[in-house]
């Protein structure tokens, strides 16, 4: 359903005093008959205004006179005195553009000083007019970068009405820190900076007001690394009693969440920030998320080093507060694979290995679970580790189980390969490795399942027999020990369109190879005694054509008679056959685009720079294809 409009000029701020409420209202009271309203269209019903919107109604938009509008665009504060008396207290100054701009929201942004001035001499309220966008004039004026009439404005306005924010909720601060941070013109930064530095010294509660996206200007500055303005803001702020302030920055009002600004400063990895932000106060350390994380975590999370050193050179108490989910700041950073994080841990507080999470999972546990190798690995070769190594979690499972469950064929691998892994290790399910990973969930294993299986099955897993208390898992058990396949085998079904797949291809290999056979580059030669042979015949790039095109035609060949076989029904047959057809249609496409590399060099052989980019670039493309097609050929990625 569309919201029901309403004119901006006719909405309040959030926050704003109640005695500005009908300011805008009254201002436009004495609109001129042309530029009412129409009471229809304001308060229609909802289904009204979509087939309103549908039907391409048209409706009438405010407009400011041309003489009013090009004054207030020049500055001419004289046109403005030259008004009737009459006209200063009626409707001309009230005047507004489509986008319900006023006189002094215009001034205001261009910098005519003077004009703010006369019109704020003729009516206070002007100022507390809003446009479309919800924006007084001071929001305009800070957002347009213009300090003297910011000024101006603030004098007639007071230091408390700064808070004021537009639809967005920004304040005036908010605007002069978006447009500073976005610039990169060195000037125009300044001029902005200068704006914050005088909103901030006017009123220094403006600093804590978070926006409808929970960013007050201390964390927007904090996350842009901005230190001189961090520092400025705290100290500005220090003494004074904020009522709207509790927890250094959360907002006791209408909002859900507020962003931490300490976590603001870690993103915006400035130790100069962050030093400034945590000497406000120690609550700065105790500040949670919405996922429980400390400053500390959050640090470990985003794998800032030199923020987490600075927060356990302070606060290393931290290091045994969790969040949320049980994850303690080091199984974050070995969760995100931060290996450098988790030796500082290790180095600053030794103990920390032995953390569990909720689930009694290990340092190494969530690194296998995460599919961190290089975590893994590292953590493989500290020998104050090993103890992690088989230590089971609540639901037995070792690293390998939660490795082999999350699908990661390389730490699989990594840890099939280290000896003080157990590989016959039961999980409180009667499974082992290879049993968690021959049971996959769909009809048909992803690669990553596939290489998973195969990490575990070459490393010579063996299921291990179940005890008696698990007799509700002794077929199942039995089942997955004795079969050599990842899961059950699959019908016929499943093969069909891969059968096809790879006969299509390889017939039109053939068509291709058996037409540059008789078409070969440089054509034949007419002369005798060697009519009809090839003129290149004596070149050796050619005689490479030549080769690689023919084992490419009877390679090609070779599959289509194969993948014929597979067309007979049998399911065993069928197999056999794509374990024989594939890995030949890998060499046919290999040798097919050997002979248009070689047959391309001998046509630009007379350009030495052309003909040796076609090398090159040949050349590295069959790499990338014989690595692309070596993993299809293997055994398993034909089940």
């Amino acid at each position: 359903m569309p919201r029901k409009r309403s004119y901006p000029s006719q909405q309040t701020h959030r926050r704003a005093p109640r005695h500005l409420l009908n300011v805008d209202a009254e201002m436009n009271r004495d609109l001129p008959s042309d530029l009412e309203r129409d009471e229809n269209f304001e308060t229609g019903t909802e289904e009204e205004e979509e087939e309103e919107i549908s039907t391409d109604v048209s409706r009438r938009a405010a407009s400011m006179q041309p003489d009013l509008y090009m004054a207030a665009k020049r500055g001419d504060t004289d046109f403005i005195k030259n008004l009737k008396a009459e006209d200063l207290e009626g409707p001309v100054l009230s005047q507004k553009t489509p986008q319900l701009n006023t006189v002094l929201h215009i001034a205001a942004s261009l910098g005519h000083s003077q004009l703010v001035e006369a019109m704020l001499e003729n009516d206070l309220g002007f100022w507390m007019v809003q446009n479309s966008a919800g924006e007084l004039a001071f929001h305009v004026a800070a957002c347009c970068g213009q300090l003297s009439t910011l000024k101006k404005l603030a004098s007639v306005s007071g230091s408390e009405f700064l808070v004021i924010q537009n639809n967005e909720g920004n304040t005036a601060l908010h605007l002069a820190l978006i447009n500073k941070y976005r610039e990169v013109d060195l000037v125009l930064k300044t001029k902005y900076s200068e704006i914050a530095g005088f909103l901030v010294e006017t009123n220094p509660k403006v600093s804590y007001c978070p926006n409808e996206e929970h960013k007050s200007p201390l964390y927007m500055a904090a996350e842009a690394g901005d230190a001189e303005m961090v520092k400025f803001m705290i100290e500005k702020a220090d003494g004074i009693n904020m009522a709207m302030v509790e927890g250094g920055g959360r907002v006791l009002e209408d909002f859900e969440e507020v962003k931490l600004i300490a976590h603001a400063a870690i993103t915006g990895r400035n130790i100069d920030v962050l030093d400034s932000v945590m000497s406000e106060g120690p609550h700065r350390i105790k500040d949670r998320d919405s996922k429980g994380m400390t400053p500390l975590s959050y640090a470990a999370y985003i794998g800032y080093l030199e923020g987490v050193r600075y927060l356990l050179n302070k606060f290393a108490d931290y290091t045994y507060e969790s969040d949320r989910n049980g994850f303690f700041p080091i199984h974050t950073a070995s969760s995100r694979g931060h290996i450098k994080i988790v030796q500082e841990f290790i180095q600053r507080c030794p103990d920390s290995v032995e953390l569990l999470n909720h689930q009694d999972q290990n340092i190494l546990q969530v690194a296998a679970m995460s599919g961190k190798a290089k975590v893994v690995n590292y953590m493989l070769k500290m020998p104050e580790l090993e103890m992690l190594i088989n230590e089971k979690d609540v639901d037995g499972n070792t690293s390998l189980h939660l490795a082999s469950k999350g699908r990661h064929p390389k730490v699989v691998s990594i840890l099939t390969w280290d000896k003080r892994v157990d590989l016959k290790l039961l999980n409180d399910e009667g499974k082992t490795a290879l049993n968690i990973a021959g049971k996959y969930s769909g009809k048909m294993p992803s690669f990553r399942e596939r290489l998973t299986w195969l990490a575990l099955r070459y490393a010579s897993v063996e299921s291990h027999a179940p005890s008696p208390s698990m007799d509700k898992d002794k077929e199942t058990i039995t089942k997955n020990s004795q079969s050599s396949k990842p899961r059950q085998t699959p019908n016929m079904d499943n093969y069909k369109d891969r059968v096809n797949t790879l006969l299509l291809v390889a017939t039109l290999v053939a068509t291709v190879t058996f037409a540059a056979g008789f078409t070969v580059p440089g054509g034949n030669d007419d002369s005798d005694p060697h009519k009809g042979m090839a003129k290149f015949l004596r070149h050796h790039l050619f005689q490479v054509f030549i080769i690689s095109n023919t084992i490419a035609m009877y390679s090609s060949v070779t599959v289509v008679v194969a993948l014929i076989w597979a067309q007979l029904g049998d399911l065993n047959l069928v197999i056999a056959s794509l374990k024989f057809a594939v890995p030949i249609l890998g060499l046919a496409l290999v040798m097919v685009s050997s002979a248009f590399m070689t047959g391309s060099y001998l046509m630009v052989r007379g350009l030495h720079w052309l003909a040796s980019i076609v090398l090159i670039i040949g050349s590295f493309f069959l790499l990338i294809l014989t690595l692309l097609f070596f993993p299809l050929c293997l055994p398993s990625s034909l089940l």
